[in-house]
């Protein structure tokens, strides 16, 4: 394998998991992976010193720090890119914006049309599908947006199904991979980090009534 221009480190806190990938110039990979609902924040950084240590890196020796920016949750999403942006601010290092999309779909071979579904953990779902725009959509919509022939893949395949009645071939896969996300870094041009959401916080509204003083 030929050599690459820099020693690469990718972190996705995007989903129902937490992962660290580093790839040396020499081209071999080291990762690690932990599928977690919550607790990223408290295992993000000792995942990133252990994978490092087995590269047989330190962190200045990293070049380039890789992030996926969502679509996903949003606690996970705000806790990969703000480590991401401190460990890359602090080495003067560029940084890679990775699409969740992107890298599910770096996941997967098929000759099929793929219609790429993200679990929200409310009623709808993150969707990319051919000839439309990536957005959040209703199980409703997705009755009218899925055609016949498209293969559905992600973590929400299961209930997307099930909610909007689809008969479609699926590939559940509840992370990217490490090599799909090597390849989608390594395409990327450096920039800022912005998170990706497609759908607004949820906010709740105190019930409380407000106290006016005069």
């Amino acid at each position: 394998m030929p050599a690459l221009s820099s020693n690469l480190l990718i972190i996705d806190t995007s989903m129902n998991a937490c992962t660290v990938v580093v790839q040396r110039t020499d081209g071999r990979i080291f990762s690690q992976t932990e599928m977690m609902d919550r607790g990223q924040a408290e295992r993000l950084m000792p995942m990133v010193q252990d994978v490092v240590k087995q590269a047989g890196l330190t962190l200045p020796d990293i070049n380039d720090y890789a992030c996926v920016t969502g679509p996903g949750t949003f606690t996970g999403l705000r806790v990969g890119l703000s480590t991401t942006r401190a460990l890359a601010q602090v080495a003067g290092r560029d940084t890679l914006p990775v699409s969740t999309f992107d890298a599910l779909a770096a996941s997967v071979k098929t000759s099929s049309p793929i219609a790429i579904l993200i679990e929200t953990k409310r009623s709808d779902f993150y969707l990319r599908a051919p000839g439309h725009d990536d957005a959040c959509v209703s199980a409703q919509d997705l009755k009218t947006i899925v055609q016949k022939d498209w293969v559905l893949i992600g973590d929400a395949v299961e209930r997307a199904v099930r909610d909007a009645d689809l008969f479609n071939k699926t590939i559940i896969i509840n992370c990217p991979s490490a090599e799909a996300l090597i390849n989608c870094a390594r395409t990327s041009a450096p920039a800022i980090l912005d998170p990706v959401y497609l759908r607004g916080a949820d906010v709740s509204t105190s019930r409380q009534k407000t106290v006016t003083i005069v």
